[in-house]
C-alpha cells in the first residue's frame, strides 16, 4: 500500500513557493537572460585606459543609486544621465559607435543607450 502525503503538507509547500516569489531556479534563469541581453564590449587595455581618461575628465561622477551596482549587464537607472560616445573615442574604437557613456562612483560605463544596459566598465586601476 502506498503512503499518501497529507494535503496540508502539499498546501504548505505551495504557500512557501508562492511567498518566495519565484519558482526554484528562476533567479538563475533571469541572471542568465540579463547577461545574454547585454553582450560585453571587448576592449584592449589601451582602449580601456583611453576611454576612462576621456570620460572621467568630461562627465559628472554620479553617486550610485540605492540598489544599483555597476556591472556588465546591469540596467542604468533613469536618474543617471547618459552622454553620447565622444566622436574621438568612436573613431578610435569603431565597435563603440552609437553607444553612450556615464560615470558612477568613479567607474566609467559604456552603455547601450536604447536599453540602458552596461556593456563595459572601466576603473582607474584596470
Amino acid at each position: 500500500m502506498r503512503r499518501r502525503i497529507p494535503s496540508i503538507y502539499l498546501i504548505i509547500g505551495l504557500l512557501v513557493l508562492a511567498v518566495s516569489g519565484a519558482a526554484p531556479g528562476a533567479s538563475a534563469q533571469s541572471a542568465t537572460q540579463d547577461a545574454a541581453a547585454a553582450p560585453a564590449l571587448e576592449l584592449s587595455t589601451a582602449q580601456r585606459q583611453t576611454v576612462f581618461q576621456s570620460v572621467s575628465k568630461t562627465q559628472k561622477n554620479y553617486a550610485a543609486p540605492t540598489g544599483f551596482r555597476v556591472s556588465v549587464g546591469a540596467r542604468v537607472p533613469d536618474g543617471i544621465e547618459l552622454a553620447e560616445m565622444p566622436d574621438t573615442l568612436a573613431t578610435l574604437i569603431p565597435q563603440a559607435q552609437g553607444l553612450s557613456v556615464a560615470m558612477v562612483e568613479k567607474q566609467v560605463m559604456i552603455v547601450d543607450g536604447k536599453t540602458r544596459q552596461v556593456v563595459a566598465v572601466m576603473t582607474e586601476a584596470h
